[in-house]
């Protein structure tokens, strides 16, 4: 029978706490955010409710209707199809990816856009996910209209991620109402 033996002093103590803190440390940097994981967007502001979604939609430039908001729960697809995955393409070009969420419940909110230029009826959906902005589009309710990712109204022209999914109908919405 072997016997080992170790004398701990203050040096052994000193040490075993340094390395414990760099081994913290790196985990923190190396290690991403849960939000930065699943949407890979920039951190948005916390959405509690209408209103607070109201706030985020005229941060991004739009004025809207608070009269006109409906809110009701979807579910992401688990397996997207080929028109999904058009439309989570549009929203990884504006910083999002719904890829984390599908199969979730999620809250989706409409409200009707006031000052797009150039279009009458002009609507814009915002996905939220545990009072985080996850994904949405802007659209016209027309038959011949276009639909753009969540962006900054000032952008729109420039094609940042207009370009990327313009479409011709809402078939990108095919949400399962929960």
């Amino acid at each position: 029978m072997n016997i080992y033996t170790f004398r701990l002093t203050k040096k052994h103590i000193a040490a075993a706490i340094l390395a414990a803190a760099a081994l913290i440390a790196l985990l923190i940097l190396l290690i991403p955010s849960r939000e930065t994981r699943q949407t890979g967007a920039p951190a948005e502001p916390r959405i509690r409710d209408q209103t607070d979604c109201a706030r985020f939609l005229e941060t991004l430039g739009y004025q809207v209707d608070e009269d006109s908001a409906e809110c009701r729960r979807v579910v992401i697809p688990r397996s997207f199809d080929a028109v999904y995955e058009t439309y989570n393409e549009m929203q990884k070009a504006c910083g999002y990816d719904l890829a984390g969420f599908a199969g979730k419940r999620v809250e989706l909110m409409t409200f009707e856009i006031t000052n797009y230029p150039g279009e009458e009826t002009v609507l814009a959906d915002v996905l939220v996910c545990r009072k985080k902005v996850i994904g949405g589009a802007v659209y016209t309710a027309s038959v011949d209209g276009f639909m753009v990712g969540l962006q900054p109204l000032s952008t729109q022209s420039s094609g940042d991620c207009s370009d990327l999914a313009r479409s011709r109908s809402r078939t990108f919405f095919r949400y399962c109402p929960v």
